[in-house]
């Protein structure tokens, strides 16, 4: 009987017809992309002026916090750069009289997350841990950022992991290349331009007493901002932060930032070079100075980046990459903070291929400035617009992305506006972007690799400044030999 039924229903499906395969020769059409509102924390301030963005989210029982502290590294004094990340480095490292260790135990305890340390505008501390334990967890946060000790013994072992990490750094082709074009893009004598991580020789002279001072005048409720995104409750969450940050306190009015140039302007492309013998590969990077009051998330400017170096189609990344093997990546981005803006391009090459693999950076940069075809500029708007959601995936991404915005000091409502407008991005806007921010005559060419092997035929030697380890991380020698490690 059941087979019966299923000859009858089989023959009564071929009498109908059958469905069509589906043509898989071809990726099907696109359709219109969903609209996607961000999620808008909601603002509340404690009595002590400390400031909360709050975005409840109740998708997973986790909560997340990121401090956002006007202290960054364009608050070091020139005499000790480093020292704003030394001392948000601290904060996880002794506090409220537990040590290092008591306080990593009791974090853990918890099942939570904590750590801190430091950008180029602020100081930041996070907290990671599930909604349940929240409110044992934010005291522990509390006293972190509250209560930091800065005991000598603690510093004394942190310094000397700072020490091996400059030691690294005074080895590898990849760090030195970041240390070189904050040197070629802002000059030796801007805090940016000198390493962020700070120097040996100030790592040397630095004390507790120096970290305290730093704190005690750079670390207040009135210029600290607190992203939290999770599932708390605005009610919930208020009542535990007044008990846990309501007794920090700051004294006399914040001390005004420090006036600082913008990046080095230049009518002529000059090249910087570091010399490793031996190097397999060559990095390269090209900045150009961006035009004062230039921001993230700017449409026009973010499609053209995008096209440019800034996904894995790119023009950079299809041509190094894809057209001739010269590399495994190429990308190319904006980086802005208070005192400006510095747009690059960033790569790794075969030795052998360093020549002409600048020369095809380059013929990119110089082709950029053209008239781009509608579909490459269908394909970066839609890569630009269309990728922004995903920050908003978890609670941790969230919690970054808004305080990204607040050290930033960007309007919130910038975000979803840069979403509707970078759709919108013809070939036209895409083009005077790229006229204003790539501007190849004037960028600074580093490259890092055995340059008397492979560096012989570079352009902008008559420009050339060749710039040694000693030069980037001053005092490697003689900090090595204070503080008990190699010459």
């Amino acid at each position: 009987m059941k087979r019966a039924l299923s000859l009858v229903v089989a023959l009564g499906f071929l009498s109908t017809g059958a469905a069509a395969a589906p043509d898989r020769s071809k990726p099907p059409e696109a359709g219109t992309p969903k609209a996607f509102q961000i999620p808008q924390p909601t603002e509340f301030k404690l009595k002590n002026g400390l400031t909360v963005w709050h975005l409840a989210r109740k998708r997973a029982p986790l909560v997340d916090v990121v401090a956002v502290i006007d202290a960054g590294h364009l608050m070091d004094s020139a005499d000790r750069p480093g020292l704003a990340k030394w001392t948000a480095d601290l904060l996880t490292e002794g506090s409220g009289g537990q040590k290092a260790v008591e306080f990593s135990d009791s974090v853990q305890s918890l099942g939570a997350e904590i750590a801190s340390s430091a950008d180029v505008n602020h100081a930041w501390a996070s907290l990671h841990v599930s909604a349940a334990r929240f409110p044992a967890a934010l005291k522990l946060y509390a006293q972190a950022i509250l209560k930091p000790d800065f005991a000598e013994a603690e510093w004394a072992r942190i310094r000397g992991q700072l020490f091996g990490e400059m030691m690294y750094a005074a080895q590898e082709p990849q760090e030195l290349a970041t240390l070189a074009a904050q040197r070629a893009n802002w000059g030796a004598d801007h805090r940016l331009g000198v390493n962020l991580g700070g120097t040996p020789r100030a790592l040397m002279q630095t004390t507790p007493a120096d970290l305290k001072a730093f704190y005690a005048s750079r670390y207040r409720p009135d210029t600290t901002t607190l992203v939290v995104v999770g599932d708390v409750s605005e009610g919930a969450l208020k009542k535990a932060l007044e008990e846990s940050f309501g007794a920090w306190s700051a004294s006399g009015p914040a001390p005004a930032a420090p006036t600082l140039r913008g990046p080095v302007a230049r009518k002529a492309r000059a090249l910087f070079t570091v010399q490793v013998s031996d190097a397999p590969q060559t990095v390269l990077r090209v900045g150009m100075p961006a035009p004062a009051g230039t921001l993230p998330f700017t449409p026009d400017e973010d499609v053209m980046n995008t096209l440019l170096g800034a996904s894995f189609t790119s023009r950079l990344n299809s041509n190094l990459r894809e057209a001739h093997g010269y590399s495994y990546g190429a990308r190319s981005f904006l980086v802005a903070n208070r005192a400006g803006a510095v747009f690059s391009v960033s790569t790794s090459v075969n030795a052998p291929t360093t020549v002409p693999a600048l020369k095809e950076v380059f013929v990119e940069l110089e082709r950029i400035r053209t008239p781009a075809t509608d579909e490459e500029v269908a394909r970066a708007r839609n890569v630009s617009a269309l990728s922004v959601p995903s920050a908003f995936d978890n609670g941790r991404g969230t919690a970054s992305q808004w305080a990204y915005f607040a050290a930033q000091r960007l309007d919130r409502a910038r975000l979803q506006q840069f979403m509707d407008q970078a759709l919108k991005v013809d070939g036209k806007a895409l083009q005077g972007a790229a006229m204003k921010l790539v501007r190849p005559d004037e960028a600074a060419v580093i490259v890092v690799g055995d340059i008397a092997q492979h560096g012989k035929d570079l352009p902008g030697g008559a420009f050339a400044t060749a710039l040694s380890v000693d030069e980037l991380l001053p005092g490697l020698a003689e900090a090595g030999a204070a503080l008990g490690g190699p010459g």
